[in-house]
C-alpha cells in the first residue's frame, strides 16, 4: 500500500450537497496528461533510429503507443535522452487533462452538475508536476475528485508526437505513455465507498495493469452491491504487444462479462478483445457471454448497440448515425474547429449522464436510444475544441451547448 501524501491543494472541500441523492457515479481506471509535441517528423532520422523493428519489440509505432520504459529497453537509452533527440529540446507545445476514465467522468459530471447528480473519480496519481497540473484542471471541473490521491513517485502521462505532414499531408501521431504510479494499482486498493454508488465505471483499465489483470474482481463486487455496472474500453498495447495473436482478456473475460451491464468500445478494441472481424458476431458473442447491452462506437461509421435483459429496454441490433449537424457546423464554420480527441470519451460520458438521469427519475427500465442521443451529441460536440476535456466558464455552459445537437440529434434519427 502506498504512502498518501497530504495535499497541497484543498482539494477535498466541495461546495456541492449531494445529501438525499439517490443516484452518483463512481469511475476508476485511467486518468493521465497528455503532452502533444507538434512538428515531429515521423519520417525523421531521429525517430527512424528508434522505430519498431518487429511488433512488440518496445519502440515506436506511427499510429500506435509504446510504453516508456519498455523504449528505454529497446534503445538501450535514458527515455528523457530519447526523447529530447526526437524532439529537438522542444517543450511540448500543449498539455491536457487525458485518459478513457476521467474525461468520460469529467463530461458526465459538467452535464449533472445542475441535477446535482455527483460524479466521482478513484484513483491515485503521482507528486509530481504532471500530478499538479491534472490537479489544477479538475479543480475547475464538478467531478469530484477527492478519491484521486496523491503518492510518491511519477503521474501517468502521454507524450504524442505530432507529424501533420505524414501520409501525404494527411497527418499522423506516435503515442509514448507510462503508466507511472498506477502500474501496481489493483482491485484491492479501491477504497470500500466506491460499492455504494448506484452506477460503477470501469475506463480504460488496459493502461492500469494490475487492475485491467483482475478487472473482474470489482466489476462482480459492484455487480453484487447493486450497482450498475459499466466497462468502457482503452486500445491494450499491453496484451497486444505479448500476445498479438491471442484476443485481449478482461481480467478473466467470462466472469467479467457475467457481472458487465454495459460494455462500451470502439470498433478496433471489440474485434481484438472479441477475436474476430465481424463487429455484429462480436456484439452477439458479449451478450451471450452475459453482457446486458454493448455498445460499439466507431468513428464517422454509426454506432454499433444491442441491449436486452437486465436493467435495460429491450433494442435489437441496431445503428444510430453520427450527428449531421455537427458536421454541418464545422463544415459552415458556425464553431471553432478542434480535434476528434477525446469524441469516444465525451460519447461515454453523455451515455452515463443519461443513464444516471434516467435512475434517478425512477425508469423501470433504462432506454439505450436516449443515452446514445446524449452521447453522440456530446462526442461530437467535442469536434470544437482541442483535446477532450472542455473547462466551463460557468455552471450548465457546455449542456447548454450540447442540448441544441442533442435536439437536433433526435429530430434526425426521426424520434
Amino acid at each position: 500500500m502506498w504512502e498518501i501524501i497530504p495535499p497541497v491543494l484543498d482539494h477535498t472541500a466541495n461546495p456541492r450537497d449531494y445529501t438525499g441523492m439517490k443516484t452518483s457515479i463512481a469511475g476508476v481506471g485511467c486518468s493521465l496528461m497528455d503532452y502533444l509535441f507538434t512538428d515531429i517528423s515521423l519520417k525523421g532520422d531521429a525517430f527512424q533510429r528508434y522505430r519498431s523493428r518487429r511488433p512488440g519489440d518496445g519502440g515506436l509505432v506511427p499510429g500506435g503507443l509504446v510504453f516508456a520504459e519498455d523504449l528505454e529497453r529497446f534503445s538501450g537509452r535514458d527515455y528523457q535522452a530519447v526523447l529530447e533527440e526526437i524532439t529537438g529540446g522542444a517543450r511540448a507545445a500543449s498539455s491536457n487533462l487525458g485518459g478513457p476514465s476521467v474525461v468520460a467522468l469529467v463530461h458526465a459530471a459538467q452535464m449533472l452538475a445542475e441535477r446535482r447528480i455527483p460524479v466521482s473519480f478513484y484513483g491515485i496519481r503521482g507528486d509530481d508536476e504532471a500530478g499538479e497540473q491534472l490537479a489544477a484542471i479538475l479543480g475547475r471541473t464538478p467531478l469530484a475528485w477527492d478519491h484521486y490521491l496523491p503518492v510518491p513517485g511519477s503521474t501517468p502521462f502521454t507524450h504524442v508526437l505530432s507529424d501533420p505532414e505524414y501520409d501525404n499531408g494527411a497527418g499522423e501521431r506516435s503515442f509514448i505513455n507510462s503508466v507511472g504510479v498506477v502500474r501496481d494499482y489493483g482491485p484491492g486498493d479501491i477504497d470500500d465507498s466506491f460499492y455504494s454508488h448506484g452506477i460503477t465505471v470501469f475506463g480504460g483499465t488496459g493502461l492500469v495493469p494490475a487492475l485491467h489483470a483482475e478487472l473482474h474482481v470489482p466489476v462482480t463486487r459492484a455487480n453484487r452491491s447493486g450497482a450498475l455496472t459499466v466497462v468502457n474500453t482503452v486500445y491494450d498495447f499491453l496484451n497486444e504487444s505479448r500476445n498479438p495473436d491471442k484476443p485481449w482478456p478482461l481480467g478473466k473475460t467470462e466472469e467479467t462479462c457475467r457481472a458487465t451491464h454495459l460494455l462500451i468500445m470502439d470498433a478496433e478494441e471489440a474485434r481484438r478483445l472479441g477475436g474476430r472481424d465481424d463487429l455484429v458476431e462480436v456484439v452477439k458473442a458479449f451478450r451471450e457471454a452475459g453482457v446486458a447491452a454493448v455498445i460499439v462506437t466507431r468513428g464517422p461509421e454509426p454506432v454499433l448497440v444491442e441491449a436486452g435483459g437486465g436493467p435495460f429496454r429491450d433494442l435489437p441490433m441496431s445503428e444510430f448515425p453520427i450527428s449531421r449537424k455537427v458536421g454541418e457546423d464545422l463544415a459552415a464554420g458556425k464553431r471553432p474547429r478542434g480535434d476528434t480527441t477525446g469524441c469516444g470519451d465525451n460519447f461515454v460520458g453523455g451515455v452515463l449522464a443519461s443513464l444516471a438521469e434516467q435512475m434517478e427519475a425512477g425508469a423501470a427500465s433504462l432506454d439505450l436510444r436516449e443515452a446514445i442521443s446524449w452521447g453522440v451529441a456530446g462526442g461530437g460536440f467535442a469536434c470544437f475544441s482541442v483535446g477532450g476535456t472542455y473547462l466551463e466558464s460557468r455552471v450548465g455552459e457546455k449542456r447548454e451547448a450540447i442540448t441544441e445537437y442533442y435536439r437536433a440529434y433526435r429530430s434526425q434519427i426521426g424520434r
